[in-house]
């Protein structure tokens, strides 16, 4: 009955070597200094089919067997009993005798062997551990991870823990050490599976030494970090930077949700019937801007054989449930079925909104529809649905559900200064993985809206000033008593007003050089004044792991250095994928898919992986898993080392033990923001992510790049819908990889800038400096290009104080007579700086005309500022005559009063 693991064991090549079978620290000490390697471990000798007999023949009646186990003795693989335990006595099993410090959060391993049946349901159980004055470590300070813990919403969950028959799993069990403790603590830890018996271990917890700092979380290897994982830090309804506390006020057509940004009105239905943004073309606030997104009330229609159902609605009942958040429900009824609305809003302009259809009978029909009417003004520019961003689609949109090659189940739609981002899910949803991963993570089609694949949307003008989205599902029955979810998020943009100072002011280096001596002077020199540290660097090797121990100081030294140099250092952080290198990682294994992302192992393909998983991952993890991101090192202090990762799982407990890991580093190397790389975080962990870094009110930045999705292997999604929802925590964008600069205005504007969406962005494969400029976005020095000059005129012109007065707003005082040349002005009190921009790859002339009244002065000066890189002259020009650009060219011109 264990044959199929003592096959696995013979056929498994091990490394050799005689394992440690005492229960001490001696392996964990000398692996944490350096002389031997995590590779030589005792646990990756796999016992004979002698031990296997011996082990099982010495307790002919036992269904499963324990083994107790130090946190380094990590069990590798659940299908190869280790000789390490297989040679265990059955007294040695039965007790664990460990050392500890005081404040420590020490954990350690319970290994279960399931040798005659499958085990289901294992409960685990923890006595008091008391010391011989009677003090006690209460049995609320321990935990086993396996078996549940606190979710990435701040709820505690239960897990079952189930091993099939001939196979192990390890249970990693945390205790919280009180700092006064001192001296042995004894109790018990007591496993039971839902059928058959109990085992019970004696654990003893020495207690020696000085008392550790913070839980011993400073360093990895003791693995006290795993307690990260139930952490809840960040959560609450608190409004973050810059946003401000809602209000709620009724009124006679419905019930107003004023926000920073603006308002949303609820019908009594519950649905939107107004949204309205207070952002001028600029994306400044200023309330008497009322741009309206809304052209009336959002509606579910239900079209039966007799036409559409007559709905008779409630009473919407609305409360501030507090300063960030407002929730709703409101119950309509009609023709035998009831329609149950209940809602969030939240701070920042984001919107939950879950529709229940229920009817009393079986009833087919035509169709069941949602209908939003767009103000043709919030209907300029559209994303999503398979289309690239840029103008609305004069023949409209006619798209539908296919959740197998795309991951498409969102739209925006809008105007630079007034828009609508909506998704559409239905229960049970989970998101989807990104990138190049989307075929391990699939959309799952929603049962409402997907209705079998016959749903979709179609978006066009109605003829009548507006544009009409419907969501429809076509024609389906409605079970009686069987509800359907119709759930959407909406989020409104711009999600706040655009910050051209801080854009001005904080000047990025990112470089793609493994060795770091150099970025302190290269950013230095060329006037940066914040550096971005990629992984994969020798301050900072692997992958979202920037606190491992051998590097850990490193990257404290330099942040140091750069801090004394005025700089600040931000560092590559991010949830899609984690090092294998992470001491914890064999714990993480034990939790199945919770963390590591279930995926066929050795025979997964990737962009990343062509080929397959590396050998070191078919040897080591052979299944569950997808391969990730891979780096080696050819020089420095790491050369010679493979940095491998795998796939994370969306929205797991490794979020906390991220955002747990953000504090720990601003709080203990100085970290100064962080750097995302398309990520796994979902919107709550963003959040929470910009409380941690914003808990002391020193100003620390995010910004995010993402690669461009619009493919077959990302879905032919758009990167900014994927990413939109986070967007209010994050300061700024770095979008375009495989974007290219020739791409039209309306795709930079919509796709590339962040302008619509209130966030300032920086060119990458779209580089061009003018095309760049035009919206407010210079290239990232180190990377993709170098900004020095425009760094430079910042400085001179203090531009910092400018209005940015582009040639997308009616304020803007310079039009070129060609049409493939666009101007921006950056205003300030006597001077502008005018950016003209070619839009073709041939020279165009063209002539400016200049609005006075809008610029605020009359120029009594026109220069070419000399900007080394750019343009190579300093000269005066006549605003009056014809102005020669070269293809894919452009002008900076300075007016002076």
């Amino acid at each position: 009955m264990y044959q199929s693991l003592i096959s696995l064991t013979l056929c498994c090549t091990w490394i050799a070597g005689a394992a440690d079978t005492g229960i001490t620290n001696a392996f964990e000490d000398l692996k944490h200094q350096g002389t031997i390697r995590e590779e030589d471990s005792p646990m990756r000798v796999g016992a004979s089919t002698e031990a296997m007999e011996a082990l099982i023949q010495s307790e002919p009646e036992a269904q499963w067997f324990c083994f107790p186990d130090q946190r380094e003795m990590a069990l590798r693989d659940s299908r190869i009993l280790p000789k390490r335990w297989a040679d265990m006595s059955s007294l040695r099993r039965g007790v664990l005798t460990v050392k500890t410090s005081p404040g420590e959060y020490f954990v350690y391993q319970l290994g279960l062997f399931a040798a005659r049946a499958d085990m289901k349901d294992v409960s685990v159980e923890f006595s008091p551990l008391k010391n011989d004055e009677g003090q006690e470590i209460s049995p609320r300070g321990m935990t086993c991870f396996n078996a549940g813990g606190v979710d990435v919403y701040g709820k505690p969950f239960h897990r079952a823990v189930n091993v099939v028959r001939g196979n192990l799993q390890s249970l990693w069990i945390g205790v919280d050490i009180p700092d006064s403790a001192s001296g042995p603590y004894k109790g018990t830890v007591t496993i039971t599976p839902r059928e058959g018996l109990s085992r019970t271990v004696a654990v003893t917890l020495d207690v020696q030494g000085l008392p550790v700092r913070a839980h011993g979380d400073d360093e990895g290897y003791r693995m006290s970090r795993l307690r990260w994982l139930n952490s809840s830090i960040g959560h609450g309804d608190k409004p973050t930077v810059p946003y401000t506390s809602l209000a709620v006020i009724p009124s006679e057509s419905g019930t107003d949700i004023q926000y920073l940004g603006g308002v949303l009105r609820l019908g009594r239905n519950g649905l939107p019937s107004m949204a309205r943004t207070f952002y001028n073309e600029a994306n400044t606030l200023i309330p008497r801007a009322q741009n309206d997104i809304l052209a009336d009330g959002m509606r579910l229609v239900v079209e039966t054989d007799k036409g559409p159902v007559t709905w008779t609605s409630g009473e919407l009942k609305v409360a501030r449930e507090s300063d960030g958040k407002v929730v709703w429900t409101a119950q309509s009824v009609g023709s035998g079925m009831e329609l149950i609305c209940t809602g969030t809003f939240e701070f920042d302009g984001f919107s939950d909104i879950r529709l229940n259809l229920k009817s009393d009978r079986d009833l087919d029909v035509k169709d069941v529809r949602l209908e939003v009417p767009f103000t043709e003004y919030a209907s300029k520019y559209f994303m999503g649905l398979g289309r690239r961003g840029g103008f609305f689609p004069e023949k409209g949109i006619d798209w539908k559900w296919n959740v197998e090659k795309k991951h498409q189940d969102s739209f925006w739609i809008g105007n630079v200064n007034a828009g609508m981002r909506m998704l559409f899910k239905g229960d049970g949803y989970k998101r989807p993985l990104v990138n190049v991963y989307y075929k391990y993570g699939r959309l799952r089609l929603p049962e409402s809206w997907g209705n079998g694949g016959e749903g979709g949307i179609r978006i066009a003008p109605d003829g009548k000033g507006k544009v009409l989205a419907g969501i429809f599902t076509g024609p389906r029955t409605l079970k009686a008593g069987k509800s359907l979810d119709f759930n959407m998020e909406l989020l409104i943009t711009p999600v706040k007003p655009l910050d051209w100072k801080h854009q001005v002011e904080e000047r990025y280096y990112h470089s793609n050089s493994d060795v770091s001596s150099e970025y302190v002077k290269a950013a230095r020199d060329k006037g940066a004044n914040i550096i971005n540290i990629h992984h994969k660097k020798d301050i900072y090797p692997f992958i979202n792991y920037p606190y491992y121990d051998a590097s850990v100081g490193d990257l404290k030294s330099f942040i140091g250095q750069a801090h004394q140099e005025g700089l600040k250092v931000k560092a590559y952080y991010t949830t899609r994928e984690i090092s294998i290198k992470i001491p914890e990682i064999w714990a993480m294994r034990s939790l199945g898919g919770e963390i590591i992302m279930d995926g066929p192992g050795k025979d997964a393909t990737t962009v990343t992986n062509p080929k397959g998983p590396d050998k070191w991952l078919v040897d080591n993890f052979g299944t569950h898993f997808v391969p990730a991101w891979h780096n080696a090192f050819n020089h420095g202090k790491y050369a010679g080392e493979m940095d491998l990762s795998v796939l994370t799982t969306p929205d797991s407990r490794w979020n906390n033990y991220y955002l747990e890991g953000l504090d720990w580093m601003v709080r203990n190397i100085g970290l100064d923001g962080i750097y995302i790389d398309d990520s796994a975080l979902d919107r709550e962990s963003m959040k929470r992510g910009r409380r941690v870094l914003d808990a002391d009110g020193k100003r620390r930045s995010v910004d995010m790049h993402s690669w461009n999705h619009m493919n077959a292997w990302a879905g032919y999604a758009n990167s900014l819908l994927i990413y939109a929802d986070l967007f209010p925590f994050i300061d700024r964008l770095w979008i375009g990889e495989g974007f290219s600069p020739n791409s039209s205005p309306d795709f930079w504007m919509v796709e590339i800038s962040g302008i619509p969406f209130g966030i300032m962005s920086e060119t990458l494969n779209s580089h061009n400096y003018w095309r760049g400029m035009i919206h407010g976005m210079t290239p990232r020095l180190g990377w993709s290009g170098d900004s020095s000059s425009i760094w430079k005129i910042y400085d001179a012109l203090n531009m910092a104080e400018a209005r940015m007065l582009g040639y997308w707003n009616p304020s803007c005082p310079v039009i070129a007579s060609s049409p493939d040349v666009k101007a921006t002005a950056y205003v300030m009190k006597d001077k502008a700086l005018v950016v003209l921009a070619n839009w073709t790859n041939k020279d165009v002339d063209t002539v400016l005309t200049l609005d006075a009244g809008k610029l605020g002065f009359v120029p009594g000066k026109a220069s070419l500022p000399d900007m080394p890189g750019i343009q190579n002259m300093e000269a005066s020009i006549d605003l009056s005559s014809t102005l020669s650009l070269k293809g894919g060219k452009g002008m900076f011109i300075l007016l002076e009063k």
